[in-house]
């Protein structure tokens, strides 16, 4: 088996036209001898020219640039590892959009390319002067460098057109186009061995899980089932994979603990009382704290968190935490990064894409490798703590009925409803029934939507349940009275439901229904069917019992 060159062995070129301004990464190189260019964003990965340390690949292109790019000047490449392209793409463009302030923190990246450009005058000289020589050699030469020139531009047009497929190739199998490329390949692992071990059902494992676990992240809670003494014991776990001190991939469990381990030293930081306070109360330690760097032992500040889904203490380089520059329509400023990166939670002011503002705490965060809204941060802001012991209660009920949308999401992301500026994630069903278009822009919009006919729990009838995006929560609220009519303390029901809401919620008679024993259903002022007709009739042919007087 050929074994696949790994990520950590590549690196991928930034590109500056320096013309426009405008900052892209390489995909190869067009006929002209321009780069080809894809944006520089991290869902743009797979268009990446992936180049090899350890081949000359990157010679050739360059080479090529400048025998065939009429303007090799106009552009400046910088190099970065192919595995912190993520993290560093953001870090980047910041950078070059001021290259000349940022010269000192670039040139580790910058690509030297004065030997090639050297090397393709020095070629282009000896063709004119060995064309100069007379008339015939001049035709000869000509001829020559016509047929090496159409041989190489066909060459250059297949090999540099199609070298992304090419290097996939050889590190993974080739993907379809339009797929990501995911970091591990099947012939780097064998999954089915460590399944086996571990007793993982890696079949079962849903896309996301998959997806974070072959690209270095973590999946959520899965179901790990080891054999310890012979006796095969059920566990709650995430899953990663690392690399060991011999540069081969293992497979981490991170079960689940009972309690966050703050009386333990944690890589030699002792935690203080106000650590603790803040790892518990925020998940994050209000602070950044050195570590010495596994290579080259050189101190660098870290953040550390706790993993809300395992308890675990985590941490991270600053340096691969990318801060955004908006949340929302709200700026993200230069102050504000420092205070975020230094550790700090920052309380900010934050405008949604549809106006909506809330003032959530902002902070790092370990696991998502960039900035988090503190659950329940909004409500705290607000000073809604009110009757804490059956807010509870209702959660955890709301939670339950919610469900079927994604309730164990939820719980594994604290900001799995908002997209990554910040704005609500678009819903397509709720409460298992499908949205209409309309309630889908209505719900985006931080409007209530209604949805009719959702079962009761106890399989008794239905009702309409009304949804809203909650602030304070950070997630979808269903509601039985419409959250909109603050000043009614129930909402006024439609004529036809004026009936069912009487009997079944405010415990009052119908007289053409009385006798019956299930609740009425959403416009029902009558028995409904044969066998309510059959209750009704029963009990009103019954003889009336008169009225005993009582004697003074």
């Amino acid at each position: 088996m050929v074994q696949k060159k790994k990520c950590d062995e590549q690196d991928v070129l930034v590109v500056r036209d320096e013309k426009t301004g405008e900052i892209s990464v390489v995909a190869g190189l067009s006929r002209d001898g321009t780069p080809k260019r894809a944006p520089a964003k991290s869902e743009n990965t797979s268009d990446f020219l992936r180049f090899d340390r350890n081949s000359d690949l990157m010679d050739s292109f360059f080479r090529n640039f400048f025998r065939q790019c009429k303007e090799p000047s106009r552009f400046g490449f910088y190099r970065i590892a192919a595995d912190q392209v993520e993290n560093l793409l953001g870090v980047m463009k910041e950078l070059l959009k001021d290259p000349e302030a940022n010269k000192e923190i670039l040139s580790a990246h910058k690509v030297d390319t004065s030997n090639y450009e050297k090397e393709a005058k020095q070629s282009e000289g000896q063709a004119k002067e060995t064309a100069s020589s007379d008339d015939a050699s001049k035709t000869q030469a000509n001829t020559e460098k016509e047929n090496v020139s159409s041989e190489q531009t066909n060459e250059k047009k297949n090999d540099m057109e199609q070298k992304p497929e090419q290097i996939a190739t050889e590190q993974q199998a080739q993907t379809a186009p339009g797929v990501k490329q995911n970091l591990i390949s099947g012939n780097d692992v064998n999954l089915q061995e460590l399944g086996a071990k571990y007793g993982i059902d890696f079949n079962s494992m849903n896309e996301k899980d998959m997806k974070a676990l072959l690209n270095y992240g973590k999946t959520g809670l899965v179901i790990v089932k080891p054999t310890f003494g012979g006796e095969q014991i059920e566990i709650q776990a995430r899953l990663s994979f690392r690399k060991d001190d011999n540069d081969q991939l293992q497979l981490v469990p991170h079960f689940v603990r009972n309690e966050p381990k703050l009386d333990v030293a944690y890589k030699g930081y002792t935690f203080t009382p106000e650590d603790k306070k803040n790892l518990l109360q925020n998940g994050n330690l209000g602070k950044v704290v050195d570590f010495p760097d596994k290579n080259t032992g050189e101190l660098r500040p870290h953040f550390i968190s706790i993993d809300r889904l395992t308890n675990e203490i985590v941490d991270i380089p600053t340096n691969k935490v990318r801060i955004p520059d908006t949340i929302g329509k709200t700026p993200i400023t230069k102050d504000d990064k420092r205070v975020l990166y230094s550790g700090i939670p920052l309380r900010k002011e934050i405008e949604l894409a549809n106006g909506r503002k809330f003032t959530p705490l902002l902070q790092v965060n370990v696991e998502q490798r960039g900035v988090e809204f503190v659950p329940g941060s909004t409500r705290q802001a607000q000073g809604q703590k009110q009757n804490g012991d059956k807010k509870q209660t209702a959660d955890k009920q709301e939670q339950k009925a919610e469900g079927d949308a994604g309730g164990q999401k939820k719980q594994q992301d604290p900001n799995y409803w908002l997209n990554e500026d910040g704005t609500i994630r678009r819903l397509n069903t709720y409460f298992k029934k499908e949205l209409t278009e309309q309630q889908k822009d209505d719900y985006v919009a931080g409007k209530t939507i209604e949805i009719k006919e959702v079962p009761n729990k106890n399989g008794s009838g239905t009702y309409t349940a009304y949804v809203k995006f909650d602030f304070d929560k950070m997630q979808p609220r269903s509601y039985r009275n419409n959250p909109d009519l603050k000043q009614a303390k129930e909402q006024i029901p439609t004529n036809e439901n004026k009936v069912q809401v009487a009997v079944n919620e405010q415990g009052k008679t119908h007289e053409a229904t009385k006798h019956t024993k299930e609740p009425l259903s959403p416009g029902q002022s009558a028995p409904k069917n044969e066998k309510q007709q059959k209750e009704q009739n029963a009990e009103e042919q019954k003889p009336k019992r008169k009225a005993r007087s009582v004697k003074m």
